[in-house]
């Protein structure tokens, strides 16, 4: 694969990957739950995600990679736990993440057409996303890099006037939200941190790497916070009730109109949604690009057409969250939003435990930032997986009472199925002798 992409590439990447569905989907959805208190359950989802993303950057300076997400869990702790993450992953991407960004893009852009059809709109989103992905990564972060800069312009007409306009009798109960309330709706807010994470699927595709990855993370980790708290204050301090049924562009129109009023309409809802279902296409396939190299799926799947795009596995992920979309309609949006949420965590666990690897082989410490030599390093990826699997399992519970017990059960006899399929695929590849799992070298990390 090409190193095609440098440092400010990877940080439009993250911000463009994180700042989308996150704040102008899930924080209407937060709001239900926690009202003002979400402000509050920003704060609280991002401190567990800050230390789950360093330990990401930790690996992906160590051993960048393309389809890191999956070979760090599989290669340094276990290849069972992390297909399972991975699998889960694709069950939150057809059955969440797509669906969900492009069902939003199409409701934010239905606020300003009100004869749009959501579901078919939401399709051609789709559909658009993937041919420009089919074009090349390094079209696709151009794209990507104007579509950031273009989003950060509607933040700052959202918040800057905003700020003017605030009732503080509005934030008044920030902190009177109570605990469970706070606690699954911080725990739904961490998927709007969990944008950077797509570096490690990209490790192999990035110029000087081990510099790269880890500042990039940092400075995105931090613009993006920043943005949600002043967003979210001016949201709450603003429109009081107005998200309880509504948009942040409900929000919008109590002090923008005119041409300010559609600078944000156009360039914050759908600009920044529309940058996440571009990230999402970017990275979403690198691991399953590495799992067809590692034999786990037929190596056919894994074609690389000439711009470097794997357009097999490009096509399956549109074509089945197509399919999910059309099945469950524009009346789907809580339950997309809970499946991404599980999926973009799932994923990450198996890689929380393989940060564990980083002080105790020798190969991987020389390696590794000088941070991985320090006394208190240990509780850093302890922290990671604590915090990674305790998310998972809120919002699993979440599901199953608030939303579909069906849709519970489909995962589980989903991820039963996937296991199955994974082990008898790694009695064959025993058979062959071809098990990449059987080694015990860092070989697999060569792109």
């Amino acid at each position: 694969m090409k190193k095609a992409l440098k440092f400010w590439d990877l940080v439009a990447l993250e911000i463009g990957m994180t700042i989308g569905a996150g704040i102008f989907v899930y924080m209407p959805l937060a709001y239900r739950s926690a009202g003002a208190g979400t402000i509050m359950a920003f704060v609280f989802a991002f401190l567990p995600m800050a230390v789950i993303m360093i330990n990401v950057m930790l690996l992906g300076s160590t051993l960048p990679t393309t389809g890191g997400t999956f070979k760090y869990g599989a290669f340094l702790f276990s290849p069972k736990v992390a297909f399972l993450g991975l699998w889960a992953y694709l069950f939150g991407a057809f059955v969440g993440l797509f669906p969900l960004n492009a069902l939003a893009l199409a409701s934010y852009m239905k606020g300003i057409w009100n004869d749009l059809s959501l579901v078919p709109v939401a399709l051609i989103i789709l559909t658009f996303f993937y041919v420009v992905n089919l074009l090349g990564l390094k079209m696709a972060s151009r794209v990507e890099i104007i579509s950031v800069a273009l989003l950060f312009l509607a933040i700052a007409v959202y918040t800057v006037p905003g700020m003017g306009s605030i009732d503080s009798k509005n934030l008044e109960a920030v902190f009177s939200t109570g605990m469970g309330s706070m606690i699954y709706a911080s725990a739904l807010l961490t998927f709007t941190f969990a944008g950077s994470n797509a570096v490690i699927e990209l490790g192999g595709e990035v110029e000087n790497a081990r510099k790269n990855l880890p500042l990039s993370v940092i400075f995105s980790l931090a613009v993006v916070l920043i943005c949600y708290l002043l967003m979210a204050v001016v949201s709450f301090g603003v429109g009081g009730d107005t998200l309880e049924n509504g948009t942040l562009n409900d929000v919008a129109s109590n002090y923008l109109s005119g041409f300010l009023f559609y600078v944000f309409a156009f360039g914050g809802p759908i600009l920044a949604i529309a940058t996440t279902i571009n990230a999402t296409y970017m990275w979403g396939t690198r691991s399953l690009l590495a799992l067809c190299r590692l034999r786990v799926f037929p190596s056919k799947l894994g074609a690389v057409n000439r711009r470097g795009t794997p357009w097999v596995l490009l096509t399956i992920v549109w074509l089945l969250s197509s399919i999910m979309l059309i099945s469950v309609g524009e009346s789907g949006l809580n339950l997309f939003a809970a499946f991404a949420s599980i999926g973009g965590i799932a994923v990450i666990v198996p890689a929380m435990f393989a940060v564990f690897r980083l002080k105790r082989d020798p190969r991987l410490k020389e390696k590794a930032p000088a941070i991985v030599n320090r006394k208190w390093f240990g509780i850093v990826p302890v922290l990671g997986t604590a915090f990674s699997i305790m998310i998972m399992l809120i919002l699993l519970y979440q599901v199953g009472v608030d939303f579909s017990t069906s849709f519970f059960l489909l995962f589980i006899v989903w991820e039963v199925f996937g296991m199955i399929y994974f082990l008898f695929r790694l009695k064959y590849l025993d058979r062959v002798k071809k098990n990449p799992f059987s080694r015990n070298d860092l070989s697999a990390f060569d792109d």
